[in-house]
């Protein structure tokens, strides 16, 4: 299952809050599979697509298209900051 770490989960709150999503949204990742690659989008939405997985983790809430669920399965979501902007990273989840 994927993991948000409390920075992400933050900032998707807080990203979500700025634009309007409304109590029943969040923050929509979506795959798109093409030549082996899977390119992933990132959306602020109103609520979950048909078919979408709901992630809720510290305040943040993600709709993952099936596609984006299988990619992101056993990976960690986390956020950097730089200056006035933001970048996602994905990392393999640590061992115990």
């Amino acid at each position: 299952m994927l993991v948000v770490t409390e920075a992400a989960a933050t900032t998707i709150a807080s990203v979500c809050e700025e634009n309007g999503a409304g109590p029943s949204g969040g923050l929509r990742i979506s795959g798109t599979a093409s030549n082996g690659e899977t390119a992933l989008d990132f959306e602020v939405v109103t609520g979950a697509f048909e078919g979408d997985s709901v992630v809720r983790e510290g305040g943040a809430v993600l709709f993952l298209d099936e596609t984006a669920s299988a990619v992101l399965d056993d990976k960690t979501l986390d956020v950097h900051a730089h200056g006035d902007h933001f970048h996602f990273s994905i990392d393999e989840q640590e061992g115990d």
